[in-house]
């Protein structure tokens, strides 16, 4: 595996800009903004909303650290704080006030509340305001401190994220024309060599999934177009990626890169309690499978479900 990996640190860094760009942002996670960090490491202390801490981790502290090393904050509203202050006793907290009714209910002293990160202990309860300023309801007001961490369905250890790389290579280098778009590069022969020795890995031996998506269709698939019935629709081309700007995405001098024609893909979607970026969950997939797979789960349905009672 260190063989594989030194090759993959080579070859990643000569790819084209965007193929590269896209394989880095592998390890960065969504943001949210406020309490949550923006476009961050995926690795780091995370946030933990009330309801997964009770009913995903049962409160337990200990397996909760065991699972994120960096450190963690349970995130409560004033009343789901209050009204369990046994169950959070010695849990680090961030108590986030989005109302002014809940200012009046539940009262701090706000002019007290450190904006600072690092004034914070783990043992110290973190307030924070996040809504509209009551003298102008247009405008937003924030106080305590901001970008504390990443949810914890964005979460994935340092290991797991050079895994989730590295598939994202194999897949690219399956890419029906990226043989065409590659042939000059003078690291085309080394990454062939890089796919034949990635198939020999536990990466992909044990991953059926990713097998699914690449080997067994002699090429790169769309994991959710392929199960239409016309499954060239699937097939993701490398100089998509080399340049995904979709049409009319007008308007913008640098576009979008996070809505490209090719973006990654979740087979489960990324959900609390569960760490679903991991490199037998995440793909290339394409803006219109992703955007198949949104809706399904907007209807609390399967994919396959979804495309039936739509007939597509």
């Amino acid at each position: 595996m260190k063989n594989l990996i030194k090759q993959f640190r080579k070859l990643v860094n000569v790819l084209p800009q965007s193929a590269k760009t896209k394989i880095s942002n592998c390890d960065k996670e969504r943001g949210y903004g406020g309490v949550f960090t923006k476009r961050n490491s995926r690795y780091g202390r995370v946030i933990i909303l009330f309801d997964s801490f009770l009913y995903n981790w049962e409160c337990s502290v200990n397996d909760i650290k065991q699972t994120f090393t960096s450190g963690f904050r349970v995130l409560c509203s004033p009343e789901e704080y209050y009204s369990n202050l046994d169950k959070l006793s010695n849990v680090p907290v961030i108590v986030r006030y989005r109302t002014y009714s809940e200012v009046e209910q539940y009262p701090v002293e706000w002019e007290n509340v450190s904006p600072n990160k690092s004034d914070y202990t783990d043992e110290d309860v973190m307030f924070v305001f996040e809504g509209a300023d009551m003298n102008n309801t247009k405008k937003n007001k924030y106080i305590g401190p901001k970008l504390i961490g990443r949810h914890e369905m964005d979460y994935a250890t340092k290991d797991e994220m050079i895994k989730v790389k590295m598939v994202i290579l194999f897949q690219m280098i399956n890419c029906v024309d990226f043989k065409e778009e590659m042939i000059n590069h003078p690291f085309f022969d080394e990454y062939l060599k890089y796919s034949e020795d990635f198939k020999l890995s536990s990466l992909y031996l044990d991953n059926p999934k990713l097998q699914e998506v690449t080997t067994t269709y002699g090429r790169t698939v769309c994991p959710v177009l392929i199960l239409l019935p016309n499954k060239k629709l699937a097939t993701l081309y490398f100089k998509d990626i080399v340049d995904g700007k979709l049409e009319n995405d007008l308007g913008r001098e640098s576009f979008n890169r996070t809505i490209t024609k090719i973006n990654l893909h979740h087979f489960d979607r990324l959900i609390s309690g569960k760490l679903n970026h991991n490199h037998k969950n995440v793909f290339l997939g394409s803006f219109d499978g992703n955007g198949i797979d949104s809706q399904a789960n907007m209807r609390g349905v399967t994919v396959q479900e979804y495309l039936k009672e739509t007939k597509f």
